[in-house]
């Protein structure tokens, strides 16, 4: 059998593109038969001679073992054991009326569009599980090289809190486009998204001072980073993902089909008792 299916692998693979007018068979299971184009569909394209080889080996070897199964089963069971109508009747049900459901959920266009204000009201809703603590920052930071010959003159100006605000243009023609920087005094920043991009740990809090500024000059690799908080907050803010924003456009799309598919049903429940189309 193993040499067998070794020689069928080989057709298989090079004889792919023939143009044949039978279909091989290539294993046989008692009255069961497995053909050759069978074998083909279900090989993807684009593998290597030795993989497509060992996924026809499996391909068949599992069909083989499962037609040995059924072929026990068929022989073993029970006719009433066999009969699967009344479970196959009931599946068929629940697929048409789940259809159905789908129908009439989508010609219900204005209950089944839900609008960008009504995730985030609902977002909202959910203080406890949605809401964070977030630490937010005002700051102005330059990123430069260890070694540049800039470094002191933006220090003097970015430390000096009078200098700072009336040569900003200035600095920001110094340091050009090829300097990473941000001189936005008016942004707010999440705290742990700075220290992400500037690669070190920030004591913010103690810029919670009315008016205190904190400067802060520090290598990191082969950079010198320049950093300026000019202002801190603690707040509660909405913690609001664009995963957790879908799932809750998904969660509020369930509900409202299950209310108008309860709502359908009990019309169409009242109606036919009304016209005695229901008889208990």
């Amino acid at each position: 059998m193993r040499r067998f299916t070794v020689i069928v692998c080989l057709l298989l693979l090079f004889c792919a593109a023939c143009h044949r007018k039978s279909d091989p068979v290539v294993a046989q299971v008692y009255q069961y038969k497995l053909y050759a184009s069978e074998v083909r569909q279900g090989m993807p394209v684009g593998l290597s001679q030795e993989d497509s080889l060992t996924l026809v080996r499996d391909f068949i070897d599992t069909w083989v073992k499962e037609k040995l199964v059924l072929h026990e089963a068929e022989k073993r069971l029970s006719p009433r054991e066999k009969n699967f109508d009344k479970e196959m009747m009931e599946y068929r049900n629940s697929l048409l009326i789940n259809r159905y459901y789908d129908k009439l959920w989508m010609w219900d266009t204005a209950n089944n569009k839900i609008t960008e204000q009504e995730i985030s009201d609902f977002v909202h809703s959910f203080d406890s599980r949605y809401t964070v603590d977030k630490e937010i920052v005002r700051v102005n930071y330059v990123k430069l090289p260890a070694n540049s010959a800039a470094l002191a003159s933006v220090k003097e100006i970015l430390f000096d809190e009078s200098r700072r605000v009336e040569e900003k243009e200035a600095l920001v023609t110094m340091l050009g486009d090829t300097i990473e920087y941000l001189l936005d005094d008016d942004a707010w920043l999440y705290l742990d998204d700075l220290q992400n991009e500037v690669a070190f740990e920030i004591d913010a809090q103690k810029a919670a001072g009315k008016g205190e500024k904190i400067r802060i000059e520090k290598e990191v690799g082969d950079q010198t980073v320049l950093l300026v908080i000019l202002d801190y907050r603690s707040q509660r803010s909405v913690n609001e993902t664009k995963e957790e924003r879908a799932a809750a456009g998904m969660l509020i799309s369930n509900q409202r089909k299950t209310q108008f598919i309860n709502q359908y049903v009990q019309e169409l429940y009242d109606k036919a008792l009304e016209e005695g189309k229901v008889v208990y």
